[in-house]
C-alpha cells in the first residue's frame, strides 16, 4: 500500500484528478446539507438575478438558486451513474463468466448478443434504450445499466478464457471440484482487477451519458435538478441570462 501511494503521488495529473473527483463526491454527499435553499423552490420576484453573495451563481427564470441546483444535480448524476454501472457490471460479470467458462453454445449465444449491442455507438445505444423504456430518473439508470453490460461482459469473457486454462484450475477439475466452486474461488478472484478497472472507466462514461441524455431532453425530467437537463434548459436564455 505504501509503495502504491508513493508511485501514485509521483503522477501529478493523477493526483489532481483524484482531488477533483473527490471534491465532486464530497459535494454530492454533504453539499445538500449545507445549502440554504430548496432546489425546486420558486421565487418569481428573484428570477434572472445576476450572481450575488446571496446567490453565487445567480437565479434562473423561476427564481431558483442555480448553485443549489448544481449541488443537488451532482448527487443525481452520481447516484444514477454509480448504481447504473454497478448493476451493469454485475450482469456483465455473470454473462462474461458463463460465456468464457462454459464455452460452446452458451458462449456463442452470449457473444452474438454482445456483438450486436457493441455494433451500436455508445450514446446511440443509450438513446435507443431510453426511447423504448421512456424518460425519467429510474429509466435513465436502467439505460446506464444496459449500456454498461456489453463491454464488461466482453472483457470478463476474455479474462476467464485465459484463467481457466491455468494448471491449478485444471487440477481442480481433476479433483472433482464443482463448476460453481471453481468459478467463485479461482476464476472471479483472478479477474477482479479487470472488473475494477472497467467499473471506474465505465463510471466516467456513464456520468457523461446520463448528462447527455438529459441535455437532449430524454433523461432526467424537470423539475429534478440534473447537470445535462440544466444546460438544456439554459440554452434558450443564452443571450438574456448567459450565466445560466
Amino acid at each position: 500500500m505504501r509503495e502504491f501511494v508513493k508511485n501514485f503521488s509521483r503522477r501529478k495529473i493523477a493526483v489532481v484528478a483524484f482531488f477533483v473527483v473527490l471534491t465532486f463526491i464530497l459535494i454530492a454527499l454533504i453539499g445538500p446539507f449545507l445549502c440554504r435553499y430548496d432546489p425546486n423552490a420558486q421565487e418569481l420576484t428573484l428570477k434572472y438575478q445576476m450572481p450575488t453573495l446571496a446567490h453565487p451563481l445567480g437565479t434562473d427564470n423561476l427564481g431558483r438558486d442555480i448553485a443549489t441546483r448544481m449541488v443537488y444535480g451532482a448527487r443525481v448524476s452520481l447516484l444514477i451513474s454509480f448504481f447504473g454501472v454497478l448493476l451493469g457490471e454485475l450482469a456483465g460479470v455473470i454473462l462474461g463468466v458463463c460465456a468464457g467458462y462454459f464455452g460452446g453454445i452458451v458462449d456463442n449465444i452470449i457473444t452474438a448478443i454482445i456483438d450486436i449491442l457493441l455494433a451500436f455507438p455508445g450514446l446511440l445505444l443509450a438513446i435507443v434504450i431510453i426511447s423504448i423504456l421512456g424518460n425519467g430518473t429510474t429509466n435513465t439508470m436502467l439505460t446506464i445499466t444496459l449500456y454498461s453490460i456489453p463491454k464488461c461482459a466482453r472483457l470478463v469473457r476474455g479474462s476467464v478464457m485465459s484463467v481457466k486454462q491455468l494448471e491449478y484450475v485444471q487440477a481442480c477439475h481433476t479433483m472433482g471440484a464443482s463448476n460453481l466452486s471453481i468459478i467463485l474461488r479461482h476464476i472471479i478472484p483472478n479477474v477482479v482487477s479487470v472488473i475494477i478497472v472497467d467499473f471506474t472507466l465505465a463510471l466516467g462514461y456513464a456520468i457523461l451519458t446520463a448528462s447527455a441524455l438529459s441535455f437532449l431532453g430524454i433523461g432526467v425530467q424537470p423539475p429534478n435538478p440534473e447537470w445535462g437537463a440544466m444546460l438544456n434548459y439554459a440554452q434558450q436564455y443564452f443571450r438574456t441570462a448567459p450565466y445560466m
